[in-house]
């Protein structure tokens, strides 16, 4: 399949489980005029919880000068999320106990198509809460993850690959896993503080 056609099905394909994603209980309290250090903190908290469960896949299938990819590899940020959270006076998060599995490198892509494309929301969302909460970067290091640039590096890996349809619809079928993943992840939080992470 075509580099760019490939690109484009797995937005379109995706459109659906990354909007269900985008509208949770999650991240949409961090939007609000009365956005709270306690909404901010659930949210990280519950970004950990996820984002967790696949650090150790895409560190090992997405190393640091692996070829398959291009020049992109997994940059671990979990450490950014637990920062965030004690420079908020929290705690720790606990560990996750199951982690996702991959079986093929395209798996893990996908995995990380959601993951990097995320970040991305962090350029808004950093300069939102240091304002209205009064906070310094030492509070908001992973929102200012995608100064990184990974997600430039994973669109330059993605281009290097020539894809088949089912490495195609394998990483495909990864997004949406993961996209389901936060939402269950953000019902989970909202379930558990109610009105605190309401919209």
């Amino acid at each position: 399949m075509k580099k760019h056609s490939a690109l484009i099905h797995m937005k379109q394909a995706t459109e659906n489980a990354h909007r269900a994603a985008e509208q949770t209980g999650l991240m949409h309290p961090l939007m609000r005029a009365d956005v709270s250090v306690d909404d901010y903190l659930h949210a990280l908290n519950g970004l950990y919880h996820w984002l967790d469960k696949y650090e150790v896949c895409l560190q090992t299938w997405l190393p640091k000068q692996t070829e398959r990819s291009g020049d992109y590899y997994y940059q671990p940020r979990t450490s950014h999320i637990v920062s965030d959270i004690h420079a908020l006076g929290g705690f720790t998060p606990p560990p996750q106990i199951h982690h996702e599995q991959a079986v093929s490198t395209y798996q893990a892509l996908g995995y990380a198509y959601v993951i990097e494309g995320s970040t991305q929301g962090g350029r808004m969302l950093k300069q939102r809460l240091e304002n209205v909460l009064a906070l310094d970067d030492r509070a908001t290091s992973y929102f200012s993850f995608y100064q990184q640039g990974n997600w430039q590096r994973f669109i330059r890996g993605f281009e290097h690959l020539s894809l088949t349809d089912a490495q195609l619809q394998e990483m495909t079928n990864a997004a949406l896993s993961a996209f389901r993943s936060f939402t269950d992840v953000a019902e989970q939080v909202e379930q558990r503080f109610g009105s605190k992470v309401a919209y």
